[in-house]
């Protein structure tokens, strides 16, 4: 059976149908870190610091390895939209192999160097011993994040992006109740702390895996499952494809374990406040990231059917609806700041201290991510991940800088990161709009997608 090609001559319809079923799994991916962090936030302020640097260094390889769904997402889309959707599944299949032996090889190296990880970027008055349990425990879910990410990618890529979210469903609904049960120590009396958070994120992601599975058998016609065979070639290509968007999503994460070593001098409390602030910061990358990812994938379907002219005015409707949609987000979080800092921490002190600059982060960047994303979908969907790489290197670089001189020679406190990710998202939003003008990823063939 063919894979049918989505609908976008209403850019409007088609970004909801993709982008709204994905941007609640995103922000219900979050709410593993959120309730977390609410919970561990009960425990005191040295547990929240070290919650804090055990999931900085998690998530900069955790969200890291969700790159390699951009080899499949290109091709697939392209695939599709070429009216090959005969090699869909082998695309998929051949697409997990690369990112599955990375995430095991993460996962062994964290384990053993937990505790040294967590000695060198927090303060001693956190709770290192148990973040590094709780690290290594993280470590682990990278294994079925991995194939269920890669799932979850294949059906958005094919017009489906309701399995993310009913993923993320049956995933917090297995972990919330463990969380109580191991961290806190509901109805056993032996509470775990951070291990047992991080044991129970490890049940939950292989629940979750074995519901994707089961999803993808009742999906014959995408022919994930009709064989366990895999083609070298494609292996190569979607990797190819996917090490520089690894690159570039590992540092634009990276600068998180950074910043909190150079927070680390002013103690716990401040590391407490940081985590109030990235904890909202990374629930709204959902709309950005959403709204990108929704593009990209109907644009590689239109650059597979080589209809440029579709393309240029799908991505003309698309940013002005991200500008609309980010503008409107960064509003709200900016009124609702302390609120929402006060429920993440359960502490007033560190709310007040993280309210405002969450609010001037996020009603400035959010407009800036959400214009840089559109902007970057056709050229990710094009195949010019390493001209994304570069953006990762280069933005990267400019925001660690600003963050690193705002903290050591102006003394900014949290200050520092609207302040340095400014800068960096208005050079990214800028360096995309001369890229995408220039016309490349209308003269770019990958040969293997058709």
């Amino acid at each position: 059976m063919n894979i049918e090609a989505l609908e976008y001559r209403d850019a409007g319809r088609a970004i909801g149908r993709l982008a709204i079923p994905s941007a609640l799994a995103m922000l219900g991916d979050q709410l593993l870190g959120i309730v977390d962090t609410i919970a561990i936030g009960s425990l005191g302020t040295a547990s929240l610091a070290g919650i804090t640097g055990a999931t900085s260094v998690f998530l900069v390889f955790g969200i890291g390895l969700f790159a390699f769904g951009s080899g499949l997402r290109i091709l697939g889309a392209q695939s599709i939209g070429a009216g090959r959707s005969d090699r869909f599944g082998t695309i998929v299949r051949s697409s997990m192999l690369v990112p599955l032996l990375i995430g095991a090889t993460i996962a062994m190296l964290l384990s053993l160097f937990a505790r040294p990880l967590m000695q060198t970027i927090l303060p001693h008055t956190a709770a290192i011993d148990a973040a590094a349990h709780y690290l290594a425990l993280r470590a682990w879910c990278l294994v079925p994040m991995v194939l269920t990410g890669q799932l979850i990618v294949a059906f958005a890529t094919a017009g489906d992006t309701k399995l993310a979210l009913r993923v993320l469903i049956v995933i917090n609904a297995v972990h919330i109740p463990l969380l109580g049960i191991f961290a806190l120590g509901f109805g056993t009396h032996h509470p775990l702390g951070l291990a047992g958070a991080g044991l129970s994120s490890l049940v939950a992601e292989f629940v979750g895996l074995a519901y994707a599975i089961r999803a993808t058998t009742k999906r014959p016609e995408f022919g994930i499952l009709a064989s366990w065979g895999i083609d070298r070639a494609t292996v190569r290509a979607t990797a190819s494809l996917s090490w520089p968007e690894f690159v570039f999503l590992t540092l634009q994460i990276l600068p998180d374990p950074i910043t909190i070593a150079l927070l680390a001098p002013a103690g716990s409390e401040l590391i407490g406040a940081y985590r109030a602030l990235s904890v909202v910061n990374d629930a709204t990358w959902a709309i950005p990231g959403s709204l990108g990812d929704a593009c990209e994938t109907i644009v590689g379907q239109r650059i597979g059917a080589r209809d440029y002219a579709g393309a240029r005015r799908f991505i003309a409707e698309s940013r002005r609806i991200a500008l609309k949609v980010c503008v409107a987000t960064g509003a709200l979080v900016g009124i609702f700041a302390w609120p929402l800092a006060a429920v993440c921490t359960l502490n007033v002190g560190l709310a007040a201290i993280a309210a405002l600059p969450l609010a001037v982060h996020a009603a400035i960047t959010l407009p800036l991510k959400g214009y840089a994303m559109t902007m970057l979908a056709p050229i990710r969907a094009a195949g010019d991940t390493r001209w994304v790489m570069v953006m990762g290197i280069v933005t990267t670089t400019i925001a660690t800088a600003g963050i690193a001189t705002a903290i050591l020679v102006f003394h900014a406190g949290l200050w520092a990161v609207p302040l340095g990710w400014t800068v960096g998202w208005l050079f990214r939003d800028a360096a995309t709009t001369l890229r995408l003008r220039s016309g490349d990823w209308e003269r770019r063939r990958l040969a293997i997608a058709s």
